[in-house]
C-alpha cells in the first residue's frame, strides 16, 4: 500500500510529449506549476532523449532548475554550475557495432559529439533536425573512422515500421554490451550501457540525498519506462508508448489536455512536496 504521507524532493520530467506537445510550446500553465513545486523546495530535472543544447533551451523556457538529463541518461549536466556531472560514452568497438547494424537498415544515422551531430550523407531531414534542436550538422566520409572519438550517442532514423524491429534486433546483437531504445517511434537510439534514464535520475537522487520513494519520474516513451519502474512514484502520459503505461502507478492526460500540469498542482495542493534531506 503506498504511504499517503509520503513527500517527494525530486521530480524528473521527459520533454516531449510529457512536458511539450505537438506543437513544441512549453504552455504558462506549466511554468507556474513548476515554479511551485520548487516553491515548496523539490528539485525539477528535465529527462530526455534530447541533447544537451534543446534540452537546457526546454528546462529554461520551463523554469526547470535542476540538473538536466539528456541523451537517454547518457549525460546529466548542472546547469546552474555550468558543468557536466555524469557522462557515459560508447566504446568504440560497439560503437562501429551501432554504425554497422544502422547503415545497412535505415537512410539516416547519425553520430553525437559533443553538441555537433556528424552524418556521412547530409539531408533535407538532417537540416531540419539541426535547425529545430539548434546543433550543428557536420560532415564526415566515413563515421567508423570517428568511433574512436567515443561518442555519446548513435541514432538511426526511419519510418517506425522498420525501427521497431531493428530496435529488438540491436538490442539482441549487442546483447548487454549498450542501452538501445527509442524515444521517438522513428529513432533507433545507442548509447553506452551505463546510459539510461534510470540510472541517470538513481544518480542523480543519489546526489541530492533523495530516497528512491521520494522520487517522482513522468513520460511518455519507451525510453521512459525504466526510470517510471525505478521512481517511488511512476507517471506515464495517457496514448504513450505501451510499456510505460503498464509500468506507471498511474496515467495522467496529454500536454494538449494539461495533464502534467493538472498532476503537478494537485499534488503541491496536497502537500507532497518537500525540500531534500540534508
Amino acid at each position: 500500500m503506498r504511504d499517503n504521507s509520503q513527500i517527494y524532493s525530486l521530480v524528473a520530467l521527459d520533454i516531449d510529449g510529457t512536458m511539450i506537445g505537438g506543437d513544441r510550446i512549453v504552455k504558462p500553465e506549466l511554468i507556474k506549476a513548476i515554479a511551485r513545486v520548487q516553491t515548496a523546495g523539490a528539485v525539477v530535472s528535465v529527462s530526455t532523449g534530447r541533447t544537451l543544447t534543446p534540452a537546457l533551451r526546454i528546462a529554461q523556457e520551463s523554469g526547470a532548475k535542476g540538473p538536466v538529463i539528456c541523451f537517454q541518461g547518457a549525460m546529466t549536466f548542472d546547469q546552474l554550475k555550468n558543468m557536466e556531472v555524469r557522462h557515459e560514452r560508447l566504446d568504440e568497438i560497439v560503437a562501429a557495432q551501432a554504425i554497422s547494424g544502422l547503415t545497412s537498415i535505415v537512410p539516416e544515422v547519425m553520430m553525437f559529439l559533443g553538441n555537433d551531430v556528424w552524418v556521412e550523407k547530409r539531408s533535407e531531414w538532417t537540416d531540419g533536425y539541426g535547425q529545430r534542436m539548434g546543433v550543428s550538422i557536420r560532415d564526415t566520409d566515413s563515421l567508423m573512422t570517428m568511433v574512436d572519438h567515443k561518442p555519446t550517442a548513435i541514432v538511426g532514423v526511419g519510418a517506425p515500421e522498420i525501427v521497431g524491429p531493428l530496435v529488438e534486433k540491436l538490442h539482441a546483437l549487442l546483447n548487454g554490451l549498450a542501452l538501445v531504445t527509442h524515444s521517438l517511434p522513428m529513432f533507433c537510439e545507442i548509447e553506452a550501457i551505463g546510459a539510461g534514464k534510470d540510472l541517470a535520475v538513481e544518480h542523480l537522487a543519489g546526489l541530492l540525498n533523495v530516497d528512491r520513494n521520494g522520487v517522482i519520474a513522468v513520460g511518455d516513451g519507451k525510453g521512459d519506462q525504466s526510470m517510471i519502474e525505478w521512481a517511488g512514484l511512476g507517471i506515464a502520459v495517457d496514448g504513450g508508448h505501451p510499456d510505460a503505461v503498464c509500468a506507471a502507478d498511474r496515467v495522467i492526460d496529454s500536454p494538449e489536455n494539461f495533464g502534467l500540469v493538472n498532476f503537478l498542482n494537485e499534488l503541491c495542493g496536497a502537500g507532497k512536496f518537500g525540500p531534500p534531506v540534508i
